[in-house]
């Protein structure tokens, strides 16, 4: 029985911001592209993707989000093309077009960066409109992105809330100054859960969120109707309260859920185990001790909180070509959590010819590597309320 219905399925299943897979065939999931489009165009080699979709074959990819914004990712490895996040979007959109119905099989995850991309557009159009004494844009029109008003409203930003701030809610999400309306649409228009029925696997961005005294069903429905314009327009209170929010940037480091939260979280859909990106694995460390933070662990190129979640650093959060993996779920199998994850079936080296350190284990690879995290990703905070947008 599927989670929506008891009637046989073809493809994925869409209900809100949740889109269930049927327990036939396989999924290949990778995590964080930030415009590293050689990864990207690696993982399409490696899971020869487009040509088993375009045979028929029963299968998906699952990106876990954030391919936009991709300042920090090229502080790190030069390898990352300044356009790399538009153009792996621009084959995104090709792809999905050029597959047509099977294009719905390629299922990218809302993450936090895409929210914010989207957020910052909003913001501009609001002041813009606001400025012009016009009537406010339609939350679902994505215009362009004008250079003169997005300038005017990034310097009355910093000047009404000071540097920091600025530097916090605008300064990561850099492909703004790329983007174009054909990406706002296609980032706007996608869910945040993935359901892998007959995996028993739940996919998302961050997460899992709190259950904050919701029964089961709440949640699902919460999550379901989650809404952009909602979250935007929210009190702050309310704002990282949402299970939506919590979904794009809740980290264990963070202390924002801990391993309860996750073995509820997956017991809500009645599965056992939780993929999720975001999190890049140094911060799965505690460097005090020179090993992991209690609770979670490192194997095979990911990260593990407790026994029921994966972290999965694909590209961006792993910091070296030996480290970067994807992984490749059976969905006729059901998964009884990390343990059942093996090297070589389930867990698939992005780069199989690279080479790491013999002499390093996999934590002391990470902190050799954060070494070179030089501007690496933080944990993000602000409030989001249309009522703070500063007007002239």
């Amino acid at each position: 029985m599927g989670l929506f219905s008891s009637k046989p399925k073809e493809g994925p299943q869409r209900r809100g911001r949740i889109v269930s897979l049927p327990a036939r065939g396989k999924a290949f999931i990778s995590s964080d592209l930030h415009g590293h489009k050689l990864d990207f165009e690696q993982l399409l080699k490696q899971t020869r993707i487009v040509e088993r979709l375009a045979a028929g074959e029963d299968c998906y990819l699952i990106i876990t989000g954030d391919v936009p914004d991709l300042d920090r990712h090229r502080a790190i490895d030069a390898q990352v093309p300044q356009d790399g996040d538009i153009r792996i979007l621009d084959q995104l959109i090709g792809l999905e077009k050029e597959l047509g119905e099977r294009g719905s099989r390629i299922v990218y995850l809302e993450g936090n960066h895409d929210f914010h991309v989207l957020r910052i557009a909003r913001e501009i159009a609001i002041f813009e409109a606001r400025r012009q004494n016009v009537a406010l844009p339609a939350p679902d029109a994505w215009g362009e992105v004008d250079a003169r008003a997005r300038d005017d409203y990034f310097a009355h930003y910093e000047r009404s809330f000071g540097a920091g701030v600025f530097q916090n809610n605008v300064g990561p999400y850099d492909m703004i100054y790329r983007v174009q309306p054909r990406h706002l649409e296609y980032l706007a228009k996608q869910p945040i859960l993935a359901v892998l029925e007959g995996a028993q696997a739940l996919v998302t961005h961050a997460g899992p969120p709190k259950m904050g005294g919701l029964t089961a069903r709440a949640l699902r429905k919460e999550i379901e109707g989650a809404s952009r314009e909602e979250l935007f327009e929210s009190s702050a209170q309310t704002y990282y309260a949402s299970a939506y929010h919590q979904l794009l940037n809740n980290r264990f480091r963070a202390r924002d859920y801990d391993i309860t939260d996750v073995e509820d979280f997956t017991k809500t859909f009645a599965c056992s185990l939780l993929v999720t990106g975001h999190t890049p694995h140094p911060y799965l460390v505690d460097y005090a001790r020179s090993g992991p933070l209690e609770g979670c662990s490192f194997r095979d190129g990911l990260g593990f909180v407790g026994k029921k979640q994966v972290v999965l650093c694909t590209s961006f959060g792993a910091f070296d070509p030996s480290r970067k993996r994807y992984i490749e779920l059976d969905l006729t199998r059901p998964y009884g959590g990390v343990d059942d994850l093996r090297s070589g079936f389930e867990v698939q080296p992005l780069y199989p010819d690279a080479k790491q350190d013999p002499e390093l284990d996999d934590t002391g690879l990470i902190i050799r590597a954060l070494a070179r995290q030089a501007g690496a990703e933080g944990p993000r905070t602000g409030q989001f309320n249309r009522k703070s947008i500063p007007k002239e």
